[in-house]
């Protein structure tokens, strides 16, 4: 897809005059404008990771230039969304929110979503026409930049997103805070089923311009719904910084199934943390799939505060070239009678590189806390790297929590039987890697973005 944005002349870096510049041209509440300023605020006292820090140092800094990078624009000309962008009408299902370089470029719901008091809309739609709703939960309950979020985190751990006693996020979730362009809002009354699942897409291809995505997912008590988000860019030849945030909240008795799935181009340098809030008797089934960017660091926190509340954590990635992704997970199981069940599955080729760090945690009171957590990784080049890292906080003595992770090749013996019944030695490769990958792609529940998906990945794999 070529490109067929102007450039717009602005200038780099992310300073406080470039945010006074983008509190002047949006018309936001004061209450917003202060948040950002809090949160750009704590983004200058806070110092960026150091190259020894336990969560970063597997994770270089030195090639990310920030001073490079365009914040905003607020000017970018009006230009016909791509037709690769277009959701078809038959792939529709109950509602799409299309945004193009940080502009609400589509946007449809169905009818009778609409008349049950469904909202789905970009976030800057929400914030003009929903702004006590999106002021009591945006950045105050899941993930929050506040110094509140992270005081006692030693003393009263998990209140946080904290892993062991260290706030790994802090730095970017704050420049998140305070520039964020872009974004996502869905909010479920009290009771409401929605059948079909809605999707969100997210792409860009302006020159420089960074790309910082908010996803708010309200679920109010007994409600049900699922959310597909995808991110893509175009490629370009400078680097492209995307630092996004997720935040979902279910109440007692709600029902999400969530779909974060990222194929940035190879000049993109990205950064997510996404916090989910579990109150009683809720189910959430999230899953993370990682193809695109050069560099990916991702924080997925998962938060039990609701006796019987269950969470399935699913994620793939698929790494080739010189790709880095670093990923950490944390079960965070604050009260008792709660479950969780992490499998993320990984492969690698060429010189690709992955880090997955997952951590468990079960805090005093959390008796008869069920965690349990699996990493998978297929290396398909002897050049290939993953590093697998999973722990246990254990502080309660009536709990079930196992985790386990495995590095290797393909099993030669796989690749001898279907080659003893004819296939040949790079088909049964692709037929493998596709199945490893198959019981993570069946849990998404739209063919179309399945079929693409499956695509890429046999793109990767060089078929």
């Amino acid at each position: 897809m070529a490109n067929n944005v102007a450039t717009v002349q602005l200038a780099t870096g992310f300073s406080r005059d470039a945010l006074e510049y983008l509190l002047t041209s949006k018309n936001e509440p004061d209450w917003l404008r202060a948040q950002r300023r809090e949160a750009w605020h704590l983004y200058e006292e806070t110092p960026h990771p150091a190259p020894n820090d336990e969560l970063w140092r597997r994770t270089s800094l030195k090639e990310l230039k920030l001073d490079a990078t365009i914040p905003f624009a607020s000017s970018l000309p009006t230009t016909q969304l791509p037709a690769s962008l277009r959701v078809p009408d038959d792939a529709r299902g109950g509602g799409v929110v299309v945004q193009y370089n940080a502009t609400r470029a589509d946007t449809w719901l169905a009818d009778d979503v609409n008349r049950r008091g469904v909202i789905f809309t970009d976030l800057d739609t929400a914030i003009r026409k929903h702004p006590d709703l999106v002021r009591e939960y945006l950045m105050t309950r899941a993930v929050t930049y506040t110094e509140n979020r992270y005081a006692g985190s030693k003393t009263a751990k998990g209140e946080g997103a904290a892993y062991g006693d260290t706030i790994g996020d802090l730095k970017f979730v704050a420049l998140h805070g305070a520039f964020f362009n872009a974004g996502t809002f869905l909010y479920v009354p009290r009771g409401v089923t929605v059948e079909l699942p809605l999707q969100s897409l997210t792409h860009f291809d302006a020159p420089n311009i960074a790309i910082l995505a908010h996803t708010l997912v309200i679920v109010e008590e007994g409600a049900s719904v699922t959310l597909i988000e995808r991110f893509t860019s175009q490629e370009t030849e400078t680097q492209r910084f995307a630092n996004t945030a997720v935040e979902l909240i279910l109440k007692p008795g709600a029902s999400l199934q969530y779909f974060y799935l990222q194929d940035f181009a190879r000049n993109v340098w990205h950064f997510t943390s996404q916090t989910a809030l579990l109150d009683r008797d809720a189910q959430l089934t999230w899953l993370n799939g990682t193809l695109g960017s050069q560099t990916t660091k991702s924080f997925v926190d998962c938060k039990f505060i609701g006796k019987g509340a269950q969470a399935n954590l699913l994620g793939f990635f698929f790494g080739d070239g010189k790709q880095h992704f670093d990923q950490h997970t944390f079960q965070n199981h604050l009260v008792g009678q709660t479950a969780s069940d992490l499998l993320y599955k990984g492969a690698l080729k060429d010189r690709a590189y992955s880090v997955f760090r997952g951590l468990i945690r079960v805090n005093p009171n959390a008796q008869r806390s069920d965690a349990y957590q699996a990493n998978r990784n297929l290396l398909l080049s002897p050049h290939a790297h993953a590093d697998s890292i999973p722990e246990l906080e254990i502080e309660a003595n009536d709990v079930r929590c196992t985790h386990g992770a495995t590095v290797g090749p393909i099993d030669p013996d796989q690749i001898f039987y279907a080659m003893a019944r004819g296939i040949p030695q790079r088909e049964a490769e692709r037929l493998i890697v596709e199945g490893f990958f198959d019981p993570l792609m069946q849990k998404i529940p739209l063919e179309s973005i399945r079929d693409e998906l499956a695509q890429a990945i046999q793109r990767k794999i060089g078929v």
